[in-house]
């Protein structure tokens, strides 16, 4: 393959990859990550062709769009990479040059379902299912476009026909064409699970497991990664979100390693007064003054925001402890009889292992962390961390978090005391309910309350 390096384009998903643009028509290698006008053309052939079913051509070489290359390379006998190679690019350009000029009654194939696609996205082609046949209501959808835009009512869509169809659905509303590649929640599968890893190890992602599902977790730190950077926080990782973070994982490996941040027992100066300062505001420093000394009372102040963070209790300020503590918000002071009521309205809610959305469904720890999170609370997203986080008290009060041992000796589920010897939970047998700390299943399981 011949490159002229002539044309080099930055990328709008992945600020941080380069890429050499088609030269003489050849595709020049396009693949997951790349943007330009070459990549549009590239997915209006695939539509074309009907492998491309992404309402809009975009620019941006993402999942779909390699989903769409790997189909059409297996259609044409070609090694499915999912990479526009030169051959590959030939193909396309081979398969549109034979394209049917006219298409009408009795026309069958994937020819006539993309224009029904694109028929449908401008509100001409009523019918509820892409069928692949021309027939009357097809007809009827192409004489009505014909008749708005000045061409010839024939029914027939011919080869101008098509063009001026492709052309309308390239240029509506071109300020709302979605981005082909935005995850939110509810989004699963290899990329959320990449978006997660890259978070993580910019500190924003803090669950223990990578579990590609986009739930409220990753929407948080997607959220506070967008407000540190000042993008919109919408929690949505659209592509400008994306590009940023892959932008600031690369950063992260090629800077020096921040382990220079490094406090302990015996440092003094002003960025211990900071970190008192930040551990007062959270609740966990408890000395009367901002001392600018690290004694025993900010080590185990220390420990106890790690152990909340879910990170390892070491007593020691590195620089991922740093990072995190100072991007904490204050915890907000719990509004018992709201946080109750707010629990009651999730009553009869599916238990689904891993949920923490009322429109998913919860497991114990993510119905409490959900619940906390409405009061301005954050809380670790398991239970045994949830634990370690807490205050004990010798018997719970409403808002007061209730421990059991259901698997093993150490605390494996929990749910939130409501009084009158009740607690509001989520089990695995019965979804969101309300039990008695009474009930002789759960009594001889009961490890013990604690405060947030």
């Amino acid at each position: 393959m011949n490159l002229k390096p002539r044309h080099i384009v930055l990328t709008s998903a992945f600020a941080s990859a380069l890429f050499w643009m088609p030269d003489d028509g050849k595709a020049a290698e396009w693949k997951v990550g790349m943007s330009a006008p070459q990549v549009k053309e590239l997915q209006q052939l695939l539509k074309e062709k009907g492998f491309f079913t992404y309402p809009a051509a975009t620019g941006y070489f993402g999942t779909i769009t390699e989903q769409a290359v790997k189909a059409f390379q297996a259609s044409v006998r070609l090694p499915v990479t999912g990479v526009v190679d030169d051959a590959t690019y030939a193909k396309l350009k081979e398969a549109a040059a034979r394209r049917t000029a006219e298409m009408k009654i009795g026309s069958r194939g994937n020819d006539v379902k993309v224009l029904q696609q694109n028929l449908k996205q401008l509100g001409y082609f009523k019918y509820p299912e892409i069928t692949g046949y021309y027939g009357t209501i097809t007809q009827d959808a192409v004489k009505r476009f014909q008749q708005n835009y000045g061409l010839p009512v024939t029914g027939i869509a011919d080869a101008r026909t098509v063009q001026s169809i492709q052309n309308e659905v390239m240029n509506r509303r071109p300020a709302q064409i979605a981005q082909e590649y935005v995850l939110a929640i509810g989004s699963q599968g290899a990329e959320v699970s990449k978006l997660q890893q890259n978070l993580k190890q910019l500190g924003y992602f803090t669950y223990p497991k990578i579990t590609g599902y986009y739930g409220t977790v990753t929407a948080d730190a997607v959220r506070q990664f967008q407000k540190r950077y000042s993008l919109p926080a919408t929690g949505k990782a659209d592509s400008q979100t994306l590009a940023k973070i892959n932008e600031a994982v690369a950063g992260s490996k090629t800077s020096a390693p921040k382990a220079a941040i490094r406090l302990t027992i015996g440092s003094t100066g002003p960025e211990v007064k900071k970190v008192q300062t930040k551990l007062k505001q959270l609740g966990y420093f408890t000395h009367s003054e901002i001392t600018g000394y690290y004694g025993s009372i900010t080590a185990e102040a220390v420990k106890q925001f790690q152990k909340s963070a879910g990170i390892k209790a070491t007593g020691v300020v590195d620089a991922e402890t740093y990072e995190r503590l100072m991007g904490q918000a204050p915890q907000k002071k719990l509004d018992a009889i709201a946080l109750v009521a707010d629990a009651a309205e999730l009553l009869g809610k599916p238990y689904v292992w891993g949920g923490e959305a009322p429109q998913v469904g919860f497991d114990c720890s993510g119905l409490i962390v959900y619940l906390f999170k409405k009061q301005g609370i954050s809380l670790p997203r398991t239970v045994a961390t949830i634990w370690n986080a807490g205050t004990p008290v010798s018997a719970p009060s409403v808002g007061d978090i209730v421990f059991f041992a259901t698997s093993g000796s150490g605390p494996s589920h929990a749910g939130i005391y409501i009084g009158n010897q009740q607690f509001i939970h989520s089990g695995s047998s019965t979804g969101v309910t309300i039990s008695s700390l009474n009930n002789s299943y759960w009594k001889v399981r009961y490890l013990g309350a604690k405060r947030y």
